[in-house]
């Protein structure tokens, strides 16, 4: 024991692993369950998560939710952040943030207006098709990303994320539902049973 009574007190603190990284780190495996699971809606949890890191990470004020609902509108400056990160990893291939960025927001709104468009019967079932066509290419775009995240926080699998989550086995069994009456809506549309 010391005897110096203003000496600060030696002891072991823990730090979350998710609290030292400037995004989200996700395994490859868990991003395309959880992507494609929930009908591509975890994108905006993805959002949501990679903006929280980096307001964590750099006290940056920032409202992480907001940026996750309306993510089109920043996206181009989180692709940019991540792609800056990333490029600081030696050996690593550089992310075309803009383009990424670009593409993402096309994306989003095609697959937006063509699931407003189906919701009223105007042009259905392509618009249903189009809409679920674009899921995958939304998907594509935001794994480049997620893979220069990765790399920015010296975790290039993803490993220190890689468990499915009691949450996480709870969003897939309602995506797995979704699914399912989707592909059954869009079969019996196809087929005229409805």
């Amino acid at each position: 024991m010391s005897d110096n009574v203003y000496q600060t007190p030696k002891a072991a603190v823990d730090i979350p692993q998710e609290a030292l990284q400037p995004y989200y780190v996700v395994s490859n495996r868990k991003f395309w369950v959880m992507y494609v699971a929930t009908f591509g809606i975890y994108h905006i949890y993805w959002f949501y998560k990679n903006w929280q890191q980096y307001k964590s990470f750099t006290g940056i004020s920032a409202w992480p939710v907001a940026r996750g609902i309306f993510s089109i509108f920043f996206a181009h400056s989180l692709f940019g952040l991540i792609r800056d990160s990333a490029d600081e990893q030696e050996g690593e291939p550089h992310l075309n943030a803009g383009l990424l960025a670009t593409a993402y927001v096309i994306l989003s709104l095609i697959s937006s207006g063509t699931e407003r468009l189906a919701s009223r019967d105007l042009g259905s079932p392509y618009t249903d098709f189009i809409s679920i066509l674009t899921m995958p290419l939304v998907g594509w775009v935001l794994y480049q990303v997620q893979k220069a995240a990765n790399a920015a926080c010296k975790d290039p699998l993803g490993d220190t994320n890689n468990v499915f989550t009691a949450a996480n086995v709870i969003w897939i069994v309602i995506g797995v539902l979704f699914w399912a009456m989707v592909l059954f809506g869009l079969y019996a549309i196809a087929t005229g049973a409805a």
